[in-house]
């Protein structure tokens, strides 16, 4: 197991006053030795006070983790079997609900997000205590945070709320409302609330649903009132995530991103503001969602059955991603960590006759071990991973095998330069710090 250990650094109190002549022997004595004290720090030689270590290099060398939601951290039966799957496995992170589509989870002390939330509906009652359970158990504890996809806002700000032409609320396929991810008071709510879970104990924050919503041709046009004249929709998604970074950084911890498996397989932002290479460039982590359910049989070249064909699938599709990190490592801009969500659910809407138990788990394992990565995260929404435990090791070992992805996915990555990667990269080294 790895354990997440808390670093803790002890400030250094330095007095600047001026003794006065009725100051006794005892004071003078102390202000000399403090004045002593700053000189020979202010002495010291730089490489002798090593700086603080950067965030992304705090987090575990290898991540294989699970979803838990509030719900199940809240149930004292059921996060007992969590922690005890995790002592037992090589699973080492969790990735809990702080926030989700229905609000915060916990008790917040941020006014709008309790504002924003069912009071019925807050599962955990102590964030800090979620957090050092996890951290005690050697599990790196990963703050969920939703981000866009917030009917409660929605309904609490209608003023932030996308609208349709008509200047009614727009709703998706679910009849749901979204908040516009231009407003820059949503940036400000979910923000705080990051802030707060690492205050909490949290050493990552892991921003979801962190988009536009899909405009299907049925529903009617996105109106966003906040729209920034200078900038598309990629420009807000990348603008939140940084303005979140440079909050969150600060405190020690890190941010990642949440994003379609599609994103790494399209050149352009899959029409809801997610361009691989701008996210890849801003965030510490990036979590494409490569549930071989989600996949049509349009989507990759050769993969006429995603569902039934797990292993093909990720490495397919996240095959894409790692050439376009590399492609960014060589312009000079440093990628992101990716961090594959994998599915640990039977798709009951699509292939129910097709169940996912450890062998799809595996093959889909080892796809990312055979791209030359170590990481991922499984989903199931109810946290249950019973029907999949034989998938997982005893201990957290590397397993990357560094195969050369097949020839067609560059060929592809090509096209995808061709289309407006390549400036989007050149754009990004010329613009980076």
């Amino acid at each position: 197991m790895w354990f997440v250990g808390r670093r803790t650094v002890a400030p250094f109190l330095v007095l600047s006053a001026l003794a006065s002549a009725s100051c006794d022997a005892l004071e003078q004595n102390a202000i000399r030795e403090v004045g002593l004290a700053s000189r020979l720090a202010a002495e010291t030689p730089a490489s002798r006070q090593p700086a603080p270590p950067a965030p992304r290099e705090t987090m575990p060398p290898i991540i294989r983790g699970i979803y838990v939601s509030s719900y199940a951290m809240g149930n004292p039966v059921r996060r007992a079997e969590l922690l005890a799957l995790a002592d037992t496995t090589e699973i080492n992170a969790f990735v809990v609900d702080v926030k989700d589509e229905d609000g915060v989870r916990y008790h917040s002390g941020i006014p709008l997000a309790m504002e924003a939330t069912h009071p019925g509906s807050i599962p955990v009652r102590d964030l800090k205590a979620v957090a050092d359970t996890l951290r005690a158990h050697g599990i790196h504890p990963i703050a969920r945070v939703v981000v866009f996809k917030d009917r409660r806002l929605s309904r609490v700000r209608p003023q932030w709320s996308i609208r349709t032409p008509k200047g009614e609320p727009w709703r998706d396929h679910q009849d749901l409302t979204w908040v516009s991810p231009w407003e820059r008071g949503v940036w400000e709510m979910n923000i705080a609330i990051a802030e707060e879970a690492v205050r909490a104990g949290f050493r990552e924050v892991q921003f979801d649903y962190v988009r536009f919503p899909e405009q299907y041709g049925s529903l009617p046009l996105q109106v966003h009132p906040a729209a920034d004249s200078a900038g598309d929709r990629t420009d807000a998604i990348a603008g939140f995530l940084a303005a979140a970074r440079a909050r969150i950084h600060p405190l020690g911890a890190t941010i990642t991103a949440d994003v379609f498996g599609l994103s790494m397989n399209e050149s352009r932002d899959v029409g809801i503001g997610q361009q691989w290479e701008r996210i890849s460039a801003t965030v510490d982590g990036v979590l494409p969602m490569v549930y071989p359910s989600h996949y049509f049989p349009t989507h990759l070249a050769g993969i006429a059955r995603p569902n039934r064909m797990p292993y093909q699938t990720v490495l397919h599709s996240v095959g894409m991603g790692v050439i376009r990190n590399q492609r960014l490592k060589e312009a000079g801009i440093q990628p992101a960590r990716i961090v594959p969500w994998l599915q640990a659910f039977t798709a009951t809407w699509n292939d129910r006759g097709f169940r996912y138990g450890p062998q799809q788990a595996r093959d889909q394992m080892r796809a990312v071990y055979d791209l030359g990565l170590e990481d991922w995260i499984l989903w199931h929404p109810n946290s249950n991973y019973g029907q999949i435990a034989g998938a997982f090791a005893r201990e957290t070992a590397p397993e990357s095998r560094r195969v050369v992805p097949p020839g067609s996915l560059a060929a592809t990555v090509d096209r995808f330069d061709r289309e407006g990667a390549a400036a989007e990269r050149q754009r990004l080294a010329a613009t980076a710090d």
